[in-house]
């Protein structure tokens, strides 16, 4: 099963055996190089958390329109892998799950062209639906993920930047589709107005908290546990908060700042910013941040009477925090 550490995919096992399959018979039935790229990302397994979420959430309301739900969650699906195709072309990624990327396999125009034709896919799975409100949703989503994309180019190596400037990008980089994946799965379950918001801002919180355990993550896992290098983000020049709040920490003496003010960093330079960062406050302070991004999730999902699937979820907000990939 595509997520082990914890059980909180239980309410939705066949369903998502189910969707893996689709999603592979779908990808399969493409052009040559596209699904042969696309299968390669697939390969490499990955979370399935988008999806899991539609899924998760179309659980608390009427299961009548459940193949709509599945093609909002391919749809999700789609658009978040062609969104990582983009960014590891943008960043210069070498790797992605353990696996060559895309742009380093088949070169950058194709992984544009690649990426480019999943997020039209995504958008055609969503017409498919019918539902104007889910695609102005969706078109709203890839377009303020785009824009967190630009704000966080034009924020490379601004190491004192605002808390709020920090929260912004994420937001938009990683919040925004969990937050269309829970609304997905609520609307077209039928939900009211009140459960399909609930769910909405469960779904942005969740991203929030995850994002920023991932930022964790890039600091203190191993290669081999994110399937990255580690300081991957670091040495694209992204400021991240476990950054952020290790400047602060008193304790550093400074010894950051006189590396980063650096014209330009070495290997050695970067290895040992990610070693002092470890040291530092700024893990906890980080995971204390996640942690209650958690909470305000959890506690959205009060307007739901007991069920797995509301236990699955509140399990979730715990997962994200201590995951360690």
């Amino acid at each position: 099963m595509i997520l082990t550490e914890t059980d909180f995919l239980e309410p939705v096992r066949a369903e998502m055996d189910t969707f893996e399959q689709r999603l592979h018979a779908t990808v399969q039935a493409d052009l040559g190089p596209v699904s042969e790229a696309m299968e390669h990302i697939l390969d490499a397994g990955g979370k399935r958390l988008r999806p899991a979420l539609v899924l998760l959430a179309a659980k608390l309301g009427d299961r009548t329109r459940l193949e709509d739900v599945f093609r909002a969650a391919m749809a999700i699906e789609f658009i978040h892998n062609a969104t990582l195709i983009h960014d590891d072309l943008i960043d210069g990624a070498p790797m992605r799950r353990g696996l060559r990327t895309i742009h380093e396999s088949l070169g950058p125009n194709p992984a544009i062209i690649i990426g480019d034709y999943y997020f039209a896919k995504g958008a055609n799975l969503m017409s498919e639906v019918g539902e104007p409100v889910i695609d102005v949703v969706l078109s709203q989503t890839v377009m303020a993920i785009c824009y967190g994309e630009m704000l966080q180019l034009t924020s490379q190596r601004r190491y004192e930047q605002s808390l709020e400037d920090y929260y912004s990008k994420i937001e938009r980089k990683t919040a925004v589709l969990l937050a269309a994946s829970t609304f997905c799965g609520a609307f077209l379950s039928g939900q009211p107005e009140r459960e399909v918001q609930a769910l909405r801002e469960f779904g942005r919180l969740l991203g929030m908290a995850f994002q920023i355990a991932d930022d964790v993550l890039d600091f203190v896992a191993t290669e081999e546990e994110v399937g990255k290098p580690v300081g991957n983000d670091l040495k694209q020049g992204t400021v991240t908060l476990p950054l952020m709040l290790a400047l602060k920490d008193p304790g550093m003496d400074g010894k950051l700042e006189r590396i980063l003010q650096k014209p330009q960093l070495s290997d050695a330079d970067y290895a040992e910013v990610v070693l002092i960062v470890r040291g530092s406050q700024g893990i906890d302070a980080s995971l204390e941040h996640a942690s209650r991004f958690s909470e305000r999730a959890r506690a959205e999902l009060q307007v739901f009477a007991p069920s797995p699937a509301r236990e699955a979820l509140e399990e979730l907000t715990r997962f994200v925090v201590r995951r360690k990939n």
